[in-house]
């Protein structure tokens, strides 16, 4: 084993102990830990990042709504084996908060482990947990990307419309004729409108809901 991968296996192993109890399960392969539930998933990522003498890493808060998930890839041409993996929304702890601080930890010696396990711990309950709680349902998850139409951010400027316009037709929005519109405009003008034709299979679908 080389002392980058050494290092990642005992920082995850370190976290791991911490977390187990929050029903959070390790996935080694990916780095992250995550809560199945009934709504679909929480997951805290890690995001390792090389550099010269280890890591750099950026831990991402993730939530997967499987209503929302499964209405979407009726139309999103994932292949099917990537379709369970999609997140509904989510962002690094960096960009969520956004508040000039920089949420990632070197990690180039075993001596340092404990005290990033413990700051990343510390992240996961006071940023992750109550991110989990703040959009754990469908409605939560509509207000946060409808109300704002113009903010991308917690679903990236690709899926923001899709993922918008499923909740408004789930939530049964009074304004929802307004958003079909405007996510209309804004696939038209995005990327060239390349995903204009997958959203107006959208609109066909969430018709017949």
């Amino acid at each position: 084993m080389t002392k980058r991968n050494f290092l990642k296996t005992e920082l995850l192993k370190n976290l791991e102990s911490k977390i187990k109890d929050f029903g959070f399960q390790l996935n080694k392969t990916q780095a992250e830990f995550i809560n199945k539930n009934k709504f679909g998933w929480f997951k805290f990522q890690i995001v390792f990042l090389k550099i010269d003498e280890g890591w750099e890493l950026k831990p991402s808060l993730l939530i997967r709504c499987n209503t929302i998930e499964n209405i979407y890839h009726e139309i999103s041409e994932f292949e099917t084996k990537y379709q369970e993996g999609t997140p509904t929304i989510g962002s690094s702890i960096e960009d969520y908060l956004n508040d000039n601080v920089s949420y990632r930890y070197r990690l180039t010696d075993e001596n340092q482990i404990n005290s990033i396990a413990q700051q990343l711990y510390i992240l996961f309950i006071t940023i992750a947990l109550p991110f989990f709680d703040k959009y754990n349902t469908i409605e939560k998850i509509d207000k946060v990307l409808n109300n704002n139409m113009h903010d991308t951010s917690l679903t990236g400027a690709i899926f923001k419309g899709a993922k918008a316009l499923i909740t408004a037709k789930l939530t049964n929005r009074a304004n929802y004729q307004e958003l079909e519109n405007y996510y209309l405009n804004y696939y038209s003008m995005f990327s060239n409108g390349f995903y204009m034709p997958n959203y107006l299979n959208l609109v066909k679908l969430l018709k017949t809901l």
